[in-house]
């Protein structure tokens, strides 16, 4: 990389997401990788290195609103031996991120013993999305078993071009006249420490019947349920009230959906408007209607903020911290996303991957994230929540909810 290039500034999605971070609530997420075997630490470390030369962002350190390449000599990756790896990675996911003194991408190694290790990568998500992830850990993958040649010097900076609309719309046609209810809580404590539970779905019957249907997606099916399950749970705890709920739901705005490493998501709000004696499909298709309307008329365009990237990082952080917080701004009932069909790779590189949890960034205004990752027929849903504002028992609960809408989606769809 030439002088010039040794730098890279951040763009809006990357400076927006740099300055949320707060001590209850750090803007990163954490992919854990389940296999079946022994992982090559060296190896391992081989293809971090190259990762980070190949996306260089990921070999930076924030300075102000630039990256700066960093060009660290050797991979650090922590390891663990333990029975009970719960605890360990909890530490690692909740401890503090910081930007200028670290890495964007961290990682850790769990070997549980010699047949079960877990490979725990944690990415700021100023630096990497979803997508980018999955590019990220495919080349350190490639590298590790010897598919494709280690990067020897670090490439140049290039976000993502992103879709543009012409005269975005600030709001969907569907929202609520007032800002949708948050998810009912146990407590007002938030604690800022995430703890997660998962569940794992059988695509195959679901994707059989809805390609007989048509008009939605799997996706479209899973991101129902979640909305299905938002409005339960907070109808369950206040019933006499009328229910305002909404999806938080993140979407590829890139240019080419498949190409491009950094930020290249946005989000749009589903709502459910639908009424409630509709079936399951009718519900499903509602969504995609939503969907198609709010990515068409550009409901996910990031506002210009061009004159608070000129301001002392410590004034833009609470400027807009403060900003995204007043009750007027709809920042939905909780968060769901899927990935569907990541692998496309076609090295077999993520083979050996027995299972997958996404561990979601959590929001202030976020009790829950429901996230999912489909791999090799398996869809497994991973449900982040603060400790502090749920418990365990409350999360229990809320993947059975889930689980009786699968059940339900089995038996209408057929």
């Amino acid at each position: 990389m030439t002088a010039a290039a040794m730098s890279g500034r951040l763009t809006t999605l990357d400076y927006i997401l740099s300055v949320m971070d707060t001590a209850q609530s750090s803007v990163d997420f954490a992919i854990l990788f389940h296999f079946n075997d022994k992982l090559d630490l060296g190896a391992l470390r081989r293809g971090a290195q190259s990762a980070r030369r190949r996306f260089p962002n990921t070999g930076s350190r924030l300075l102000k609103n630039t990256w700066v390449w960093n060009s660290p000599s050797s991979e650090a990756i922590d390891t663990a031996n333990c029975r009970d790896a719960s605890t360990t990675i909890e530490s690692f996911v909740n401890r503090p991120f910081d930007l200028q003194r670290e890495f964007p991408v961290q990682q850790l190694v769990v070997s549980i013993d010699d047949n079960e290790t877990i490979l725990v990568t944690r990415f700021h998500h100023a630096a990497a999305d979803g997508m980018s992830a999955a590019l990220w850990l495919r080349h350190q993958l490639e590298v590790a078993g010897g598919i494709i040649e280690v990067e020897p010097n670090a490439h140049a900076y290039e976000p993502p071009p992103l879709r543009s609309v012409a005269s975005p719309v600030r709001k969907s046609r569907f929202a609520y006249s007032v800002p949708s209810d948050r998810l009912i809580t146990s407590t007002a404590f938030r604690s800022g420490l995430r703890s997660w539970e998962s569940i794992v779905i059988d695509t195959k019957p679901l994707r059989k019947s809805i390609r007989k249907l048509g008009g939605f997606t799997y996706s479209d099916l899973l991101a129902t349920c979640a909305l299905e399950v938002y409005a339960q749970w907070n109808n369950l705890h206040q019933a006499n009230q009328r229910q305002n709920i909404s999806l938080w739901l993140p979407i590829n705005v890139r240019q080419r959906a498949n190409e491009g490493f950094g930020n290249g998501t946005s989000r749009v709000r589903v709502y459910a408007t639908y009424s409630r004696k509709a079936s399951l499909v009718e519900k499903c298709r509602e969504v995609r209607r939503q969907i198609e309307w709010c990515t068409t008329n550009g409901e996910w365009v990031v506002p210009n903020i061009k004159g608070l990237v000129h301001l002392p990082r410590s004034l833009s952080g609470p400027l807009l911290r403060r900003n995204l917080a007043r009750r007027s701004v709809d920042m939905a009932t909780g968060v769901f996303s899927h990935a569907d069909r990541w692998n496309s790779a076609q090295t077999g590189v993520f083979d050996l991957v027995e299972r997958i949890e996404c561990i979601g960034l959590l929001h202030p205004f976020h009790a829950l994230a429901i996230n999912g990752a489909t791999h090799r027929g398996k869809t497994w849903l991973t449900f982040t929540y603060d400790n502090g504002l749920l418990a365990r028992s409350d999360v229990t609960q809320l993947k059975e909810l889930y689980e009786q809408h699968i059940n339900l989606a089995l038996e209408q769809l057929q």
